[in-house]
Order: structure tokens, then C-alpha cells, then sequence
């Protein structure tokens, strides 16, 4: 959206964002988080919900949110939306590439074997890929958007295995698996002409939680029942809150920020979502053909997630996207240093989104990659 830019007013967002600093956490645990976000799978991907068009520009996206996905990354950029859009049938999935099905292949093959034979086949399975992550998620986001307004149905299914240093019959790796499945509504207001946007997201969630430290070659071979018979349910209402300025200035500079999982929703055994607070700067060049975007955000500002250290590159996100007058969007990036491409089809009633990106399940960038593939189909009209 190109907006009308008359005059700058700085004590305004000087305000909003002193307000978003103070409403999130000011430090993190003495011993780390505990429950769903002392786990791999939250550490990692601490979105509720990742979209595949802002993955593809490194997964910056808090200071130019501009369609669905900024229900979850900052809500304020409904006021950057003009169209409406209904997407009937939204649905999208990550997977780690190729490891993944190669482990699943593996897996099965194991599956096929008994006794002796069997356990050193799985302990030798997982021992070929030690210390690596394999991630698996599949989602649907049903929604009604438009301008200032977002309503949707979410359901978003995540799991994460990381095999331990040394398999063994009793702990060939971990395992953490996460659904939610929920209403999500969403609105935003701009001010000043537009040039500060303020928004919010109010979520009611039914999760379902599975947390194994220690997977044995029992429960593999066994794992539709042993994922059944370690199942926690919670339900929870939990909400984001952000807010983007844009500034009166050459490239029309924007700045913005947000803090996720505001409340204390509770999912029962599985214990609560921590706060986050995500800021980032970008710009909004009027180039006159197509519309061209770039971010760099942030992540969790107070280090509230203990794992990230002191780590610059496991905070940052980075990147551009080039939208093309009609149907072609193309997109770069670098997530937790690493190199991130998209590129998105819009044609009308049928909507395909894709990326490719590298979570980093270290503490650097290099030490334990986990290359992703992410792909999203969405019918309606749009």
C-alpha cells in the first residue's frame, strides 16, 4: 500500500513503542523456560504460526506486514492491506529437505525387520544422522481478510526429532510434537493519516502436547501409540499486540515492532507460551512499477529465550521481495544467516507460495544446519 505521507509526528512512536518495550518480558528464566518453551521445537520456531511468504525473505516481516500472515507476525500491518481476500481452503507444510524423507524411508525399512535385527537397525538409522534436526509441520489457515480486519480458523501441527549423540536401544532421540487448533481474530487502526498503525490478534486455542526426551526402538516401531499415550491437552486464549510507524522520508522508511503470546494462557501440563517482543526497520519505496520491499528485524529483543545466547545472527532476519503487478512475487533473504528464496503465484481463485530456508539448531550459524522446504496452496478469491 502507498500511503499518504503530510506530516511526521515522532513523539507519537516514540510512544507506542516505549509501550510495546514495557508490556513484554525484561529478562529471561535463571534456568530456562519450562514446558512447551523449555523444548527443542519451541526454541527453534517460537512463531506460533510461520508463513511461507515471509520465510522467503528471510522471515522478516514485522515492519512491512502487508497480508494474512500479519495476523501472527505484527498485527498492525492489516492497515497496510486494501483488498479483501477469503481463502477457503489455505493450506501449507514444512519439511526438513531431503533428510527427512530419507529418514522416513529408513525408518520404515526398520519397521520391517524384528527382534535383534530390528533394534540395530534403528539404533544404526539414527545413529548415521546424530545430533541433526528433522522438522515436519502441516497447517491450514482459513481466513477472511481485509482492509483493518482479519478472521480465521487455525490449524497448524508441528513436530520435531533430533537424534541423540549416540543412539542406543533406549534413546534414539527426541521427539517434540505441538498442535493447535483454534479461532484466531485480528484487527488494526491507523493514525495520522495512516502513518502509525496500531494492531492486535486475540487467539482461542485448543493444543494438544507431546514431549519425549528419550525415544526408544519400542516406542519407534510403536509411535502412532506412543505419540497417543503421552498426549497432553490444554485449551488457551492468548493475543499479539504491534505497531508500525511510517516515516515522512525518502524510500518511505517504516519501523516496527510486536509481543507475541500476550496473557497467561496456560495448556495444561504443557505450561505457557512466553512472551516475545520482535522489532524490525524497513522501507516501502514508491518504484513506480510492481512494489518492492525490505526488512530486518530483531527477534526476541530481551532475549527472553535463553538458548539464543548472545547470538547476533540467531536473532536476525533479513530480506527483500519484489511484487510484480500481477501474479509473480519474488522474494530473498538470510535467516539465522543463511540464505533464504520465495517466489509466490496469485492467480486469482488459486494461490501457490514457496520457500526454502535453514533453521539453525546450534547456537552459531554452521553448526547444526536444518534446511527446510515450505510450500502453501490456497483456493477462494483473492
Amino acid at each position: 500500500m502507498k500511503i499518504h505521507r503530510p506530516t511526521f509526528f515522532p513523539g507519537s512512536f516514540v510512544l507506542i513503542f516505549s509501550l510495546l518495550l514495557l508490556s513484554g518480558p525484561s529478562r529471561s528464566f535463571a534456568g530456562g523456560p519450562s514446558g512447551i518453551a523449555g523444548t527443542p521445537l519451541f526454541q527453534q520456531f517460537p512463531l506460533l504460526y510461520q508463513g511461507v511468504m515471509p520465510l522467503g525473505m528471510g522471515g522478516a516481516f514485522t515492519a512491512v506486514a502487508d497480508d494474512e500472515n500479519a495476523v501472527f507476525y505484527n498485527p498492525a500491518g492489516l492497515d497496510n492491506i486494501q483488498n479483501s481476500s477469503f481463502k477457503i481452503l489455505n493450506v501449507s507444510a514444512d519439511a526438513t529437505y531431503p533428510g527427512l524423507f530419507t529418514l522416513y524411508n529408513n525408518i520404515q525399512s526398520d519397521n520391517q525387520l524384528s527382534g535383534t535385527a530390528q533394534d540395530a537397525a534403528f539404533v544404526n538409522t539414527f545413529n548415521s544422522v546424530a545430533n541433526q534436526s528433522f522438522y515436519a509441520r502441516v497447517g491450514d489457515y482459513s481466513n477472511y481478510t481485509t482492509h483493518d480486519f482479519s478472521i480465521g480458523l487455525l490449524t497448524n501441527n508441528q513436530i520435531l526429532g533430533i537424534p541423540s549423540a549416540v543412539a542406543t536401544t533406549s534413546n534414539l532421540a527426541s521427539l517434540t510434537a505441538l498442535s493447535d487448533t483454534g479461532i484466531v481474530i485480528s484487527g488494526a487502526m491507523g493514525f495520522f493519516n495512516h502513518h502509525l498503525q496500531i494492531g492486535g490478534t486475540l487467539m482461542g486455542l485448543n493444543q494438544m502436547f507431546v514431549d519425549i526426551p528419550q525415544l526408544s526402538v519400542a516406542q519407534a516401531s510403536n509411535l502412532q501409540s506412543t505419540i497417543n499415550s503421552n498426549l497432553t491437552h490444554g485449551l488457551g486464549i492468548l493475543g499479539n499486540i504491534g505497531a508500525i510507524y511510517h516515516f515522512d522520508l525518502p524510500l518511505n522508511p517504516t519501523i516496527g515492532a510486536s509481543v507475541e503470546n500476550i496473557g497467561t494462557a496456560s495448556f495444561g501440563q504443557a505450561g505457557s507460551l512466553p512472551q516475545l517482543i520482535n522489532a524490525g526497520v524497513g522501507l516501502d519505496p514508491d518504484i513506480g512499477f510492481g512494489r518492492l520491499l525490505v526488512d530486518i528485524d530483531y527477534d526476541d529483543v530481551t532475549n527472553y529465550l535463553y538458548y539464543t545466547g548472545d547470538s547476533l545472527w540467531l536473532h536476525t532476519h533479513a530480506g527483500i521481495q519484489y511484487q510484480f503487478p500481477a501474479i509473480l512475487t519474488l522474494s530473498a533473504g538470510v535467516y539465522e544467516g543463511y540464505p533464504t528464496v520465495g517466489f509466490g503465484l496469485d492467480l486469482w481463485a488459486f494461490e501457490i507460495n514457496g520457500s526454502y530456508y535453514t533453521e539453525e539448531a546450534g547456537v552459531l550459524p554452521g553448526q547444526n544446519p536444518n534446511h527446510i522446504l515450505s510450500l502453501q496452496v490456497a483456493f477462494g478469491w483473492m
